[in-house]
Order: structure tokens, then sequence, then C-alpha cells
């Protein structure tokens, strides 16, 4: 696919078409300035219509008022939403604020488009399909970039399945009270979340929230809810908002499927578009925006080549080490194939694994036995000898008997445990007593490997390679490294952190802060996990020193991989050590949602582009193919990714692509590199209180 052209569904925005800017600065005596800013941007359009669009810390419109007007309106929301605008002192102009290209492009994508939803949605509801409970929608975002100084705006189609009754008509008919954890849509416009609580019923909040509700749509539902309806707390990013039952639709996130009754086969193979489908979606909505001016063609290969990059001009060469220095280029098909040729890297101390068995399903022993039999071969294939100590044939009902099962086993002295569980359990609600997170929280908690097999899994071959690996990996073997050391730096090491949201107030508490280290040719060093509960969304300054402990980073070079954006002062405090003690850390934001999307085109077909294919946004910013999708009809989704001069962008992608080829849990390379793969895993077991003993360990427990 070398003579491919790609190009990405961002589009510059036509600079003539943006109306004279009007800016607004916000004083506030307390709280969140981003979040009450948002608030007072809808107020605005509401009261006096046009558009008003918080960017860039200030309020943007093209309808300014007087200041008496304004005075006015904020003394009634003190009068009328006190305990949302009691910190709020003044709305006054910014007359000396240079509008910034990004402020431009945010006026456009939520300013400007949203005058035009309503003949996009028509579009798009086109292409939405009815499967029995559910409706699989089409829906689109736009959001504002800034590529090479010149404001533009990303248009992005994804599918959302909604449930065909509402939340109310599904509790009345199942009498379902387990509502946390359902994600919701309001009806009447474009708000999405997570509900996180119930306030009651209507009959006990109807007058509040008519007082508080300025839409009259939303008012209608309110007046004619039922007395004994749900009200319901719903967490909209960082903002939480309540809602009467019958006001919201269930969207079905695959973690529900069994919840609703809906079988994934099929389901998932409608919900995903294939790279040409879903530019063609996108095609649509962007000839309504150059109908109306807003917008020129997206940015391509073709006419503005310096804005994009392949892997090559990275700088990625994708092969791998193994035994006696042997290379090869990184094949997923051939990566056990290799191993048994070429032997690995590394083998552990004892070519002897003994394994621990405790089966929860209700098939014929000689099953696993015979699974057993395979995984025994390949292992034997690599080098190893197996014994199974013992075998444990257990029911699922209580945690005391898997307790029990384990105490057994462990009395044998297994290097591993390796558990067979039925796949009902891959999809459980979030239950802190299921039996994987009773056996994950008794065997990592403990300092033992384990291993968990599903039943759908004990006759598929791929799995039993990535089973392999994944024992491999955690009994002290390195399978294969980086062919090639990345030369601009000593270590590469991935944080984040893993939070649990208030009970009833916005905001979190950072449970465990986690960092992960490898060297340069991408062996694990071991892992650091901060124990203490941290308030907040930052780093606090002393944890991130105990995560880079001076003995150990004193004078290296070290690209720090953030799971997410670096919150607060963080940038700062880690600046600050590394100059402390000597050391360079390069930071890198690995942002993994809402990117814009990648295509290419060859001999004139829409299609994937190739891994490491990139969009250089600016010097310090980029769109990243980092690994492409299992499946040929799926459009590979980018990782956003921005570090800070004088570390390139070049440098950032480059060291994410080469540590996605060191994932020993799966023979095919995530989308993530393994600085940060299963943070979300990791966090939802720490935040459960399932980590090792030891807070620092060799051993990656979460393969």
């Amino acid at each position: 696919m070398s003579n491919a052209i790609l190009f990405v569904e961002i589009f510059p925005i036509r600079i003539e078409k943006i109306p004279s800017l009007f800016a607004y600065k916000v004083s506030i005596g307390g709280g969140d300035l981003a979040t009450i800013g948002g608030k007072l941007s809808y107020r605005l359009r509401r009261k006096f219509g046009q558009h008003w669009v918080w960017t860039s810390g200030h309020i943007l419109t093209d309808a300014p008022q007087n200041q008496p007007e304004m005075d006015a309106f904020v003394e009634k929301l003190w009068e009328n939403e006190p305990d949302t605008y009691r910190t709020l002192i003044n709305i006054r102009p910014d007359e000396d604020w240079s509008i910034p290209p990004q402020a431009q492009a945010d006026f456009v994508a939520r300013g400007l488009f949203e005058d035009l939803r309503p003949q996009i949605q028509q579009v798009l509801n086109c292409f939405s399909i009815r499967l029995d409970k559910i409706q699989i929608e089409r829906v689109y975002e736009t959001r504002g970039w800034v590529v090479g100084n010149h404001p533009s705006v990303s248009i992005s189609v994804s599918s959302r399945l909604v449930y065909r009754e509402d939340l109310w008509r599904y509790i009345s008919r199942t009498s379902s009270q387990n509502l946390e954890g359902l994600w919701v849509v309001d009806k009447t416009s474009t708000m999405k979340g997570e509900i996180v609580g119930v306030s009651g019923v209507v009959r006990d909040h109807r007058r509040r929230l008519l007082a508080i509700t300025q839409r009259e749509e939303m008012r209608e539902i309110i007046e004619s809810a039922s007395d004994d309806e749900p009200v319901v707390r719903v967490l909209a990013g960082r903002n939480e908002y309540e809602y009467v039952a019958s006001a919201l639709r269930i969207i079905v996130r695959t973690e529900h499927f069994q919840r609703f009754g809906i079988s994934s086969q099929g389901v998932l193979n409608v919900l995903r578009m294939e790279p040409k489908k879903r530019a063609d979606l996108v095609k649509k909505i962007v000839e309504i925006g150059k109908k109306y001016g807003l917008i020129g063609d997206a940015y391509n290969a073709k006419r503005t080549i310096h804005y994009f990059l392949t892997s090559r001009e990275i700088g990625f060469d994708p092969s791998l080490r193994f035994d006696r220095n042997e290379v090869r280029k990184y094949d997923e098909k051939r990566v056990l194939q290799n191993l048994r040729d070429l032997g690995l890297y590394r083998k552990s101390c004892n070519s002897r694994i003994v394994l621990g068995v405790v089966s929860a399903l209700s098939i014929p022993h000689s099953a696993i036995e015979e699974f057993e039999k395979r995984l025994i071969q390949e292992l034997k294939q690599l080098g190893f000898s197996v014994e199974i100590a013992d075998r444990e044939f257990i029911a699922i009902d209580t945690r005391a008997e898997i307790e029990q099962a384990v105490a057994r086993l462990n009395a044998r002295n297994p290097d591993l445990l390796l558990a067979f569980f039925p796949d009902e359990l891959t999809t459980e609600e979030e239950d802190d007593t299921d039996a994987y997170q009773s056996f994950k929280s008794l065997t990592i908690g403990q300092g033992i490997p384990s291993q968990v097999v599903y039943e759908s899994t004990i006759d598929n071959r791929h799995a039993l390679a990535n089973i392999v690996l994944g024992i491999l990996g955690k009994t002290g073997s390195v399978p294969f490294i980086l062919a090639n050391k990345i030369d601009y730096a000593d270590l590469i090491v991935g944080i984040d952190i893993a939070r649990t949201r208030k009970e009833r107030l916005v905001g979190s508490i950072n449970a465990t802060a986690i960092a992960r280290i490898y060297f340069s040719d991408g062996q694990f060093l071991r892992y650091v996990i901060h124990d203490a509960p941290l308030e907040g969304e930052t780093i606090p300054e002393n944890v991130l020193q105990s995560l880079f402990p001076s003995s150990e980073f004193t004078g290296k070079r070290v690209v720090i991989h953030r799971d997410g954006y670096f919150r607060g002062d963080e940038k700062q405090a880690l600046k600050k050590w590394a100059n402390k003690i000597g050391a360079e850390f390069f930071l890198v934001e690995v942002i993994k949602t809402g990117s814009p999307r990648l295509y290419a085109i060859a001999s004139q077909k829409i299609q994937q582009p190739e891994k490491g294919s990139m969009f250089k946004i600016s010097d310090t910013e980029a769109l990243l193919v980092s690994s492409l999708p299992p499946f040929t009809n799926a459009t590979p989704q980018p990782l956003h990714i921005r570090t800070e001069a004088p570390f390139t962008i070049e440098k950032a992608a480059h060291s994410i692509l080469c540590l996605t080829l060191l994932h020993y849990g799966s023979l095919r390379p995530p989308r993530l590199p393994v600085t940060i793969h299963y943070s979300d895993r990791i966090a939802y077991l720490a935040l459960r209180g399932i980590k090792p003993k030891n807070l620092e360990g060799e051993i990656p427990y979460w393969l």
C-alpha cells in the first residue's frame, strides 16, 4: 500500500465565514472555571440567542450584550440557581484578548455547526438500523482543531445501540432497581452520560425540577411524569444532572448485552463501519457544511503532504530480537512459530512450570484435560516441561469455595494457577462478589500468578497461543524484545491513576497511582504502586517522586507515557523533580478516545491506513494509527498524542509504536503501548483492593 494517499476527517475552516466575535471573561470566587463557563454559555444561548461558546477560558459570542443586560442576567442566576452560581462574580468583556485559532475553531465546531444539526441528523437517521429490541443509530461529533496554525474542524461519525424502551418503561416492565452504571441519552438534546445514583421519586422532586428547568420540552416531560417514577443522577463529563426516567433513553453498551437480552452476534458487525462506509457518511455531513461555506476539503497527503507521515518516515522498524540475538520482522501470524524456531530471548531460571488447575465449568473433565494437553505440548515446544500439581472442580456460588480451592492448590506451590470459568462471567455487572473478581483478588493479593480461560476459548487455537504467551510472561520469561533500542531514552515509563467517584459530589478520589517501567530495548523492569488514596485529579508532587526514585532515575533520559491528559501541576512537578535529580523527562500524553480517523485511498478504493500512519497537527501534536483492528470491516481509531519541545512528536510516536510490539498477553499488538495498556483493567482491580502485596514487582501480573 506504498502508493496509498492518506486523508483525515479534519477540514480547514473558511475564515471569511466566521462572524465578528466578542470575548467575555468570567470571574469566580471559587469552584471550577471550566464547569461554570460551560454552564454559562448554555444559559446565555437560551437567554440571548445566536451563538455562545466556552473556549480557551472565555465565552465567545457573535451577539454581544450591553453590560446592564449582562449584569441583570448574572443577578437572575444568583436568584434562581444559587447553588450553581454562588461563586460567580461577574461576566465582563475582554477587549484586550486576541482570539486564538483554537477559539475560532471551537466557535465553528460547537456554535455554527450546531445550527446545522437538524439537517445533519435527518441525513444520518436514514442510516439507522432496527434490530429487535434495539436501534442502531449513527451519530456525529464536530470538534475544533488547529492544524498548522489554521482553525479547522473534525467531523466524525459513530454508532450507538439504543434500547427501544425508554428508561421508565424498562423499569416499569422489569422492576429493575439496579440503574447505576447504565448509560443514557437525553431525549431532547445530545447530552449522554452514566447513571451514578437515584435522588428519589418524582412526587418528591417535581416542583424543584420544574423550577430549575428552562427548556419547555423538558418541562412537559417532568409535568407528565408519574409520581413513582425515579429521578436519576447522570454524570456527563464532569457535570452531574438530574432527570426523570421518562426523559432518558438507554444506551446499551457491550458489557450490558446479557442484561438486555441482546446477542452480540450480528450486532457488533453492524456497529462496525468499514472505511468506505464511514467516509461516505462523513462526506454527507461535509456536503452540508460546504453548502453553508464553513469548510474546505479534507486535509490529504496529495495537497498537504507535509502533514502526513508513514511509519518509515517516523523511523519505526517493527523488528524483534529472540534467543541468540536472532532478529525477525514482527508478524503476529508467526510470533509463536518464531519462538519455537528461535527460542525465547530470555527463559526463566526454571524450565519446569507447575500448574494448579481450578475449573468452574459444567463440561466434561475430559474437555479440560484435552486443553491441558495442547497447552503442555505448546510449552514443551518452547523448552518447558509442565506438571499439573492438582485440579479443583468447583461451583461458583460463593467466594468461600473459590478461596478454599485456591488455598488447597497454593499448598502445592504451583508456579501459576489456571482457572476455567464460564463465558457469562465476561459480561457480568461490576460486582465485587463475582467469581472472576474473587479469583483475581485471592491470587494477585497473595502474589500467585494466574491465568483465566473462558469456556468459549477452550477450542480456539488463536486463544491458546495468547494463553501460552501470558503464562510465559507471568512466570518470569521474556519471549522477545525490540531488535533496535530506543536511542533517545534510557527508560520508558507509563503512569496512570485508578479513580473512583465520590458518592454525592462531582469530582473524584484517586485511589492508586501506578507506574510501569521499561528499558529502552522493551524489557520490563518493574511496576511501582502508590497505595495511599489521593484526593483530586492531580498526582501530588511527593507521589510523583515516589514513582520516579532518584536511585533509579538520576541522570536518565526518560520518556513518560501518560494515559490521558496530564492534570493540574503534574507536568511542572515532574520537570522540577527531573531537574533536581539531573534527569531528562520527555512527557507524552496518550489520549485513546475521541480522535478523528485517518483513511487511505489506493486504486481508487478507500481502505484502512497502515500501522504507523500519522497526521501531524503541529510539531507537538498528532493523530497516530498505532495498531489496526482485528477486522477488515472496521476503521482504526487513532491515538491523539501530545508532547512538548524539544521532544519531537515523531519521537513520541516512535516510542508508542515500539511499545505496542511487546504485549506478552496477545499475538495481536494492542492500540496502546504496553506502558499504559490494560490501565483500565489495572485500575478496575486496584479500586477493589485487588493488587499485589508487594507494591513493587518485576512480574506483569495484569497480563
